[in-house]
């Protein structure tokens, strides 16, 4: 028998043994989370477990792919079920299709088809999308979704008229969903947690089928998540959930920090086990990253140690200018690799926005140092491959009006918007798709006969291709590539570009192959559903000898060896928006100590003290993060960080002790304020009125626009000149005013 616990620490192999009941694994980074669940796996396989009452889930491919793959090292085509949440939800939803009055050949929308359809349900409310964008609206129909609540629910608490606006908005985005059988992401969740809520049988059914669920990253779950894995562990209450209160990062897309923080109250007789042992970071990172995290509150404290060596201290470096900070940090990364200790590849960059890497791609280049931007074009994203894909979903799902409408005319057929919409007011008073609208374009007395020809033609195609479907996906593609006249345009083309587009989509029979080897299932259905289910991450490259630049928030769950962390600055590093939100402001310093702690060996925090931002150049402040690191950090000033002048000095130093204030005062918000401070806030509520003109010590002078509310939640609106309107809570926000 195969000795599964020999190698673990004491708390793992608590961990790996503690199979039945409910189960809280805290494992702080680099603690060797992924090893003791596959371990667990292995340990209820190797206990008689039969594999297929065993459900792991985590929230990346990548993260699921690597649990598979250790898995099938331990007990070879054992086929447990590993999965993230979204592809969970896609194969139960197929199988209890009939059960929701769903079509089990749905189609999976992703963002972007997402605000295409919000679009079309604004239009049909006759409501504005210039004033409220598809993007907007999109965000908070999702956020509705991860709370579980319906278009009924939502309106029935909608409040400013915003909320009502997406009241309208969202029933009519729902039923366009349901006319063209197609599902968004969040649907994905949603559909399934109203599945074992509503449907007593099919929850009974699945939690017999699944006696013993392992949920990662459980401290990243939203409310749908949360009620998916509380009711598939009623009647076997094996629920194993493992994550990191301190590594909760992704508020902004519905998770909620209290379902890990309050696991304890939810499963009573719940064992808690601390993996706290780091395997990855020296012990100078580790105490650095510790020293951090401690100033929040809503935590579960365990002590963080680890036996590598001591290593070099954590860095900080401070610049003039923030192009002087991308140069620095290129030209470090090449002198490393040039003195033949380091490849390009051991190297990453992680940036709080996305907006930051500008500076730093041109150092790149200026460097001559090779780099891939993590968040970049996915593969699948490129348009040629986009069309060619959206080929694939009108053949498994002939209702999918989003597709028809991407590809009529892709290669180009004549067929324009005038066209589409004729098209469109035939078919829906008779409840046809597109797809079947265009087989009778010849009985469309406004679609003009050239143009129903081709339309007929189009119809033609698909039918053709429709018979092809239940072959391989490889096959598929190739055969959409050919009929539809798609390799041909791209191959007579005289634009050089043309050729690199018909490299991209005849790899994308490649790309099927792959997954028909990975998966072992060859159908277009599963093809379709893997691609649509990638996420930002799954895109990275690891072999590739590149420097890696990402957000902080794609970061989570990997390593390099030496990590540069820029723009430590007040209001980049903590973001603008969390500067007077406890709760915000502790996730800020979340993400902070998940970067740090993606470092092994060395960890360089870096900030300006002037950058070019927005377009606008701007002295700025030094991250409050900064005054909370030990002082066993080192601090190294470059580029003579003096030359700048001593007015800004003078500036910055004023700035630092109202930034100081500042933080005292929100760290303590939570309790009760004293008489005197209350006293100084209100005298200065009570004096802001619009005109007035005042002094904000991030943005400088403004006028004040409007002023809402009382006392602790009184909020001023205020029009600078450079920034815009910004909107701050006033007994938090450094104002002065000039002239009452």
């Amino acid at each position: 028998m195969m000795d599964l616990l020999s190698d673990l620490t004491s708390a793992q192999r608590q961990a790996v043994t503690t199979t039945e009941g409910p189960l809280l694994i805290l494992a702080g980074p680099g603690s060797g989370k992924t090893r003791v669940i596959t371990r667990r796996i292995g340990y209820l396989l190797q206990s008689g477990v039969r594999p297929d009452r065993i459900l792991a889930i985590t929230f990346t491919n990548k993260a699921a792919g690597e649990m598979k793959r250790r898995v099938e090292q331990l007990f070879p085509r054992s086929r447990v079920w590993i999965s993230t949440f979204h592809s969970f939800g896609v194969r139960i939803l197929r199988e209890y299709a009939s059960v929701l009055e769903l079509d089990r050949n749905f189609t999976i929308y992703d963002m972007k088809d997402r605000s295409q359809v919000v679009k079309s349900a604004l239009a049909e409310a006759n409501l504005d999308a210039h004033r409220f964008t598809p993007e907007r609206i999109g965000a908070a129909i999702s956020r509705a979704k991860n709370l579980l609540e319906s278009p009924v629910e939502y309106a029935q608490k909608a409040g400013d008229f915003f909320e009502q606006v997406v009241a309208k908005v969202y029933p009519v985005y729902q039923q366009k969903l349901r006319d063209a059988n197609a599902l968004d992401f969040d649907d994905l969740l949603f559909w399934l947690a109203y599945l074992l809520k509503r449907y007593p049988e099919a929850r009974a059914e699945l939690d017999s089928r699944f006696r013993y669920v392992m949920i990662d990253e459980y401290q990243d779950t939203n409310k749908a998540q949360y009620e998916i894995a509380r009711n598939l562990s009623i009647d076997y209450p094996n629920l194993c959930v493992v994550g990191d209160p301190d590594q909760s990062i992704y508020k902004f897309r519905g998770s909620d920090i209290r379902n890990i923080l309050d696991f304890e109250r939810d499963f009573p007789d719940a064992t808690v086990i601390a993996l706290g042992q780091n395997f990855r970071s020296t012990k100078a990172i580790l105490h650095a990253a510790d020293c951090l995290i401690r100033h929040n509150t809503r935590r579960k404290h365990r002590p963080l140690t680890t036996s590598n060596p001591p290593g070099k201290p954590v860095t900080v470096l401070e610049f003039a200018t923030g192009f002087g900070e991308a140069e620095a940090v290129a030209a470090r990364i090449r002198a490393g690799v040039e003195a033949g200790q380091r490849r390009y590849r051991d190297f990453a960059i992680f940036l709080r926005i996305n907006a930051l890497s500008r500076s730093l791609e041109r150092a790149m280049i200026n460097q001559r140092v090779p780099y891939q931007i993590v968040r970049g074009l996915s593969f699948f994203d490129r348009k040629e491959n986009k069309d060619v894909l959206a080929y694939l979903r009108l053949l498994v799902n002939p209702r999918d009006d989003l597709s028809f409408e991407r590809i009529i005319n892709e290669p180009p057929r004549g067929i324009g918007p005038v066209t589409v919409e004729h098209l469109r007011l035939y078919a829906h008073p008779r409840g046809l798709s597109l797809l079947e609208a265009a087989a009778h374009a010849n009985r469309i007395p406004n679609i003009k006969p050239k143009a129903a020809k081709e339309l007929l033609q189009f119809a033609h195609i698909l039918k053709e291709l429709a018979s092809l479907s239940e072959a391989p996906a490889g096959d598929v593609i190739r055969s959409v590539i050919e009929k539809s006249g798609y390799r041909q345009m791209l191959a007579s083309s005289e634009d050089p570009e043309d050729a690199e587009r018909l490299a991209n989509i005849e790899e994308l029979i490649t790309a099927a192959h792959e997954f028909e080897a990975e998966d072992g299932d060859t159908s277009l259905a599963a093809f379709l559903e893997r691609i649509t289910l990638i996420s930002d991450i799954d895109d990275w490259d690891e072999e590739q000898d590149r420097v890696s630049i990402m957000t902080l928030h794609a970061a989570k769950g990997l390593e390099f060896p030496i990590v540069f962390m820029p723009a430590f600055e007040h209001g980049i590093l903590p973001h603008e928006r969390s500067i007077e939100d406890p709760e915000e402001l502790e996730e800020e310093r979340r993400l902070a100590f998940v970067g740090m702690t993606r470092a092994r060996e060395e960890l360089y925090i870096c900030h300006a003290r002037l950058r070019e931002f927005r377009g606008s150049t701007t002295y700025t402040i030094r991250s409050l993060f900064l005054d909370e690191l030990p002082a066993e950090v080192v601090v190294e000033r470059h580029e003579s960080v003096q030359a700048i002048g001593e007015q800004a000095d003078a500036w910055e130093e004023d700035d630092i002790e109202e930034r100081r204030r500042t933080a005292r005062r929100i760290a303590a918000q939570t309790s009760a304020a004293g008489p005197s401070r209350r006293g100084e806030d209100n005298a200065l509520a009570s004096a802001l009125r619009p005109g007035v003109a005042v002094r904000h010590r991030q943005y400088g002078e403004g006028r004040v626009v409007q002023v809402t509310g009382t006392g602790e939640r009184c909020r001023v609106k205020i029009s600078f000149p450079r920034q815009g309107e910004r909107t701050f809570l006033v007994n938090l926000a450094p104002l002065e005013i000039i002239n009452p």
